[in-house]
């Protein structure tokens, strides 16, 4: 998914998020937990330009982090980040969706199972191998203006 689609859900959240805690540093944490896992990609990037295949490496995306989350949101009593982990959480459900993987696509254990090879994680591999370069190729365009 791209990164002004998931900031639209993660501002959604945000303001549900600020209109229930009446913290308005909830909208920019949603934001932030919504937004900013996907600087891992460049690790993805770099494994392809070095190995010329392609990885779902991903280290900042995987279930354990929000089970984590919510987990000390609870313990802790804390609705905001209770909030930012339900936009971390939207985030990686949206990834999967658009990006068709194994239902266990987006944890880091499972990938880390199958070695990150994209083929073992995504159910349409040569979709998901075409969508990573053509995400390069727009990355390099906004790099050059």
């Amino acid at each position: 998914m791209l990164p002004h689609q998931h900031a639209i859900i993660s501002a959604s959240v945000g303001a549900l998020g600020w209109w229930w805690t009446g913290d308005p540093v909830t909208c920019a944490v949603a934001l932030t937990t919504g937004i900013l896992p996907d600087v891992d990609h460049v690790a993805d990037y770099v494994y392809y330009r070095r190995y010329g295949t392609h990885r779902l490496i991903l280290p900042l995306h995987g279930y354990e982090y929000a089970f984590v989350g919510v987990g000390v949101a609870l313990l802790i009593s804390n609705r905001v980040l209770g909030i930012a982990t339900l936009s971390y959480f939207i985030h990686l459900l949206a990834d999967q969706m658009v990006n068709h993987t194994h239902k266990l696509g987006y944890s880091l254990l499972f990938r880390a199972w199958y070695r990150f090879r994209i083929e073992d994680i995504s159910t349409i591999p040569e979709a998901a191998k075409r969508g990573r370069v053509e995400n390069m190729h727009q990355l390099k365009g906004l790099f050059r203006r």
